[in-house]
C-alpha cells in the first residue's frame, strides 16, 4: 500500500517520527513525505486551487498565464495519483485549515484518481458533516501521543491483510 504523507514545512522535523510510527504499524506500507507551504508562508496558497477569489475577475492573458491549476493538478496530482491513501498532519483542523492550505490540496489532488485524504489533526474543531463535505474521508485526533495516535490511525486505514 502506497501513503503520500503531507505536512507543513514548519512539522518536516516531525515527519521521521510519524512515518516510523506507520511503518511499525502497518509494515506493508511505503510511505513517502511531502512537505508543504502553509498559507501564511510566503510560498503558501490561501485558497485551494479550485477555488478562484469571490467576486475578483482578473484576466489570465495580462498575467502571461495560459491556464490555471484546477482539481487534480499541481504539485500533489503525481504523488497523489500513485498512492492509496493521502494523510494530512495538521496541528489544529479548523474551518480556515479546512478550506485552505494543505487539507484541499490533498483533496484536490486525491480527488480524480478516488485516493482518499484522512487528516491527523492535534485538536478538529471541525464537525463531521464540515469535513465530509469538503472531501475528507477521516479526521483523527492525536492529541499527546501523535505516536500512537498515528499507529492507531496506520491499523485502521491501513490493514495487516491490505
Amino acid at each position: 500500500m502506497q501513503v503520500l504523507l503531507c505536512v507543513g514545512e514548519d512539522a518536516a522535523s516531525l515527519a521521521p517520527t510519524l512515518v516510523t510510527a506507520w511503518r511499525e504499524a502497518a509494515p506493508s506500507c511505503e510511505v513517502r513525505v511531502v512537505a508543504l507551504p502553509d498559507p501564511a508562508s510566503p510560498g503558501g496558497s490561501h485558497r485551494a486551487p479550485d477555488r478562484p477569489a469571490a467576486g475578483v475577475f482578473v484576466p489570465l492573458e495580462a498575467l502571461g498565464l495560459v491556464s490555471v491549476a484546477g482539481p487534480g493538478e499541481g504539485p500533489l496530482s503525481a504523488p497523489a495519483a500513485a498512492s492509496d491513501l493521502v494523510v494530512v498532519h495538521l496541528a489544529v483542523l479548523d474551518g480556515t485549515t479546512l478550506r485552505e492550505g494543505r487539507v484541499p490540496a490533498a483533496v484536490a489532488a486525491g480527488a480524480p484518481h478516488a485516493v482518499p485524504v484522512v487528516v491527523l489533526a492535534g485538536r478538529s474543531e471541525v464537525s463531521r458533516r464540515e469535513w465530509s463535505g469538503a472531501g475528507v474521508s477521516g479526521v483523527h485526533e492525536t492529541g499527546d501521543d501523535l505516536v500512537a495516535a498515528t499507529a492507531r490511525v496506520a491499523r485502521t486505514w491501513a490493514p495487516s491483510w491490505a
